[in-house]
């Protein structure tokens, strides 16, 4: 019986393992989203602990920086194009040999003749004739294009899954194209954004900038080809590189498995590049940010530079600055400009005999590995004391893991190695596995999701509900609440990395606070934005009124912080508030890589808008009519009937007041209401002078430049019987 009762064991056991080491083959066989995760963090251990030191670049790369000192010299981007065409006509007076833009300039400059022509006597022939000879003079496009024409520069293209999408002009790829019509695993798109054609027309050649995302959003890879309409086009660095090395076309190298064709490297020369299947490499980054060298583009155009850093360069310009968005991910830095990305890439095109690459066999040596490792920890999980397979399953783990760098530290050779060792402690830990883990997986995963957006004494009341109750999607009245710190750029200018952290943290820690104290539900920062929600997760039915109260709080909390902050020698700060009510979509949303509970719709879109929109009326708080409804306690002014970007229907937007405000704000705020009442009956005139009145006796001008403005507008040019007296805002 006993010796029954041990084969039974024995084979339970080992129907387990198999169990156990066929499930993670399926998963490495379906490239699961979770292991690509862990994959990808593997894969960045190894990127910057062990990769092997790279030959300096045969070639002098360098970068050009739009960075925030040449916003401040320069100004605001877009930038005139004279100024773009400067700073190609300085570097090729420095000696750069090509020149790649990380950019796109897919509308034409508009000419300043085109600007004032309809503002001058159209009868005078002389200064019309006088104009036609001055516009080619001051059209900076020709400009541009003229400097272009000098010099080898690249321009950038990017992209589209949207077919609709044709902006600019795509121009001829000097790639060698598909031998066949076959199917390939090459990316696909349908649309495109590019440069205007008269810069494309003197360019020499033109390349796609779009980023190639892992799972986690981490850039790990760029892909060299992509296919547009049946056409392969290059990548920028690959087109720079072409460029570069005096290369009439690039040569895809393909062979072809059961019928569909498959890339396996791009010929470079005599040398020959791999790739994987889907014409991408694996990026080796040289170092963190900065491992090229930078230059202000403010310094190259003002003609700072001194030294012969761009003699025999190729310079890739593009920016670093927060504002203009091209900041990335990356292994070695999660806030990476994107035009060093382009760097790395056509630093590695140019040495491929150092690049590691990803081989096409190498699922199949995986799966080898899997099988090797499963009969191994078989054999000991079965036949030795449970002490000495822990330890013999940890030193497979660790031999694993050598032997998978010592492929890509000697070899070049990036292998997954995540399923291997995942297996292994599998099957080391699946003796030990505990069923109470399971059972309470959902109430801990309630409690991990939502004690970072809602007041800690709502986590109880949430873990009463069934874990799907609390995360199900659902469509209910909710008020939303977005609020911004006013000029955060300008202010982070002047602080340090370590103080703009502190300042940040200082400020979005008593903001939450008030947010938590008031029912308010966190939906997420971004940057030095707040966004909150309240009626969910759980019902309430005074959300309006909630949202007011925070908001208030909030503002109370700035004006303090402003002065601690001033006295810790930090800039001043203050916020704008938006507030909005309406149905939403609220629920634990997201994909299968990151998911977030969050609200959805027109209605926080609106909320979004209506933050915006203090800045333009110079106020720190606005709600819209919804809110207004939703929390009747407060006074209200009204400011405008508008419409906002991405609205057909106007609305009527507000600024609140407490409901103890003193009886002189109360006559205040009715007395600018008299106002717009008159300016929307069309009686601009009594409009005009209420509101100088209000001016005269309360010397409030928070509004009335912009209403003098419409006004004196108005009487000189009546809207006409059909104006609704709404205002048309054209930006968010």
């Amino acid at each position: 019986m006993t010796k029954v009762k041990g084969r039974q064991h024995f084979f339970r056991d080992l129907l387990l393992t198999l169990a156990v080491t066929l499930a993670v083959m399926v998963l490495q066989w379906r490239q699961s989203p979770w292991l690509k995760r862990l994959e990808g963090i593997a894969y960045d251990l190894k990127l910057v602990h062990f990769t092997p030191p790279r030959p300096d670049s045969p070639a002098n790369i360098q970068i050009v920086d739009i960075d925030e000192k040449s916003l401040h010299e320069i100004g605001r981007w877009p930038w005139p194009r004279k100024q773009l065409a400067a700073l190609v006509e300085r570097l090729t007076a420095y000696g750069a040999i090509v020149i790649s833009f990380d950019m796109i300039f897919s509308e034409p400059q508009q000419n300043p003749v085109t600007l004032i022509r309809p503002y001058l006597a159209g009868d005078d022939q002389a200064l019309q004739s006088r104009l036609d000879q001055i516009r080619p003079r001051v059209d900076d496009d020709s400009r541009f294009a003229a400097r272009i024409a000098e010099n080898d520069v690249v321009l950038a293209c990017l992209f589209q899954h949207d077919k609709t999408l044709a902006q600019g002009q795509i121009i001829d790829p000097k790639v060698q194209q598909l031998p066949t019509a076959g199917q390939h695993e090459l990316h696909h798109f349908s649309g495109f954004n590019a440069s205007i054609a008269a810069l494309n027309a003197v360019a020499q050649g033109q390349g796609f900038i779009n980023a190639i995302l892992d799972v986690d959003g981490i850039i790990r890879k760029a892909a060299l080809l992509s296919e547009y309409r049946g056409k392969l086009y290059p990548s920028l660095a690959l087109e720079t590189f072409r460029v570069y090395s005096f290369a009439d076309t690039i040569a895809p190298v393909w062979h072809r498995e059961a019928g569909q064709l498959f890339l396996s490297g791009i010929q470079l020369g005599n040398d020959v590049l791999a790739t994987d299947n889907r014409g991408q490499l694996l990026i080796p980054y040289k170092g963190p940010v900065k491992s090229y060298p930078y230059s202000s583009a403010s310094d190259v155009i003002h003609q700072r530079i001194e030294d012969q850093r761009f003699d025999g360069a190729v310079v890739f310009v593009g920016t670093s600055s927060v504002g203009m968005a091209d900041l990335r991910s990356t292994p070695v830095s999660l806030v990476y400009p994107g035009i060093e990305i382009h760097a790395n890439v056509f630093d590695a095109l140019t040495q491929p005999q150092h690049q590691v690459v990803q081989p096409h066999w190498w699922l199949g040596a995986n799966m080898l590995q899997l099988l090797i490792c499963a009969m191994l920890l078989t054999v000991l999980l079965l036949e030795i004391p449970p002490a000495l397979m822990a330890l013999s399953a940890g030193m497979i783990f660790i031999l694993c893991a050598l032997f998978n760098i010592g492929l890509w530290y000697h070899a070049g050779i990036h292998l997954p190695v995540v399923p291997v060792l995942l297996l292994v402690a599998a099957l080391s830990l699946l003796a030990i596995a505990q069923g109470f883990y399971r059972e309470n997986v959902q109430r801990r995963q309630v409690k991990a999701i939502f004690d970072q957006y809602v007041p800690p004494a709502h986590i109880d009341s949430l873990l009463e509900q069934s874990g799907s109750d609390a995360m199900a999607g659902e469509r209910k009245e909710l008020t939303v609440l977005f609020a911004d710190i006013r000029d955060f750029t300008r202010l982070s200018e002047n602080l340090s990395a370590n103080e703009l952290k502190k300042l940040l943290n200082a400020y979005l820690s008593p903001v939450t606070e008030q947010i938590f104290q008031h029912q308010g539900t966190i939906d997420k920062y971004v940057g030095d934005m707040v966004m909150a929600f309240w009626g969910a997760p759980l019902n309430d039915k005074h959300h309006g009124q909630h949202a007011l109260d925070a908001a208030f709080a909030m503002l109370r909390v700035t004006e303090t912080l402003s002065a601690e902050f001033a006295a810790k020698g930090w800039p001043k700060i203050n916020i704008g508030i938006g507030i909005n009510s309406g149905e939403m979509n609220v629920g634990d949303m997201g994909s299968s890589f990151r998911r977030a509970y969050t609200v959805l719709g027109d209605a926080v879109n609106l909320g979004s808008r209506l933050e915006g929109l203090t800045k333009y009326y110079g106020l720190n708080l606005l709600v819209s009519e919804f809110t207004r409804a939703a929390a009747p306690r407060y006074f209200y002014q009204i400011i405008d009937k508008v419409r906002v970007k991405g609205k057909e229907h106007a609305i009527t937007i507000y600024r609140p007041f407490p409901p103890d405000s003193d009886p002189g704000t109360v006559n205040q705020l009715e007395a600018f209401n008299r106002v717009f009442s008159l300016y929307r009956e069309q009686a601009f005139a009594q409009a005009l002078t209420a509101l100088d009145e209000i001016v005269r006796v309360y010397d409030d001008k928070i509004l009335h430049d912009i209403y003098r403005q419409r006004l004196e507008h108005f009487l000189k040019h009546p809207p006409g019987e059909n104006w609704d007296g709404a205002y048309t805002h054209t930006s968010k």
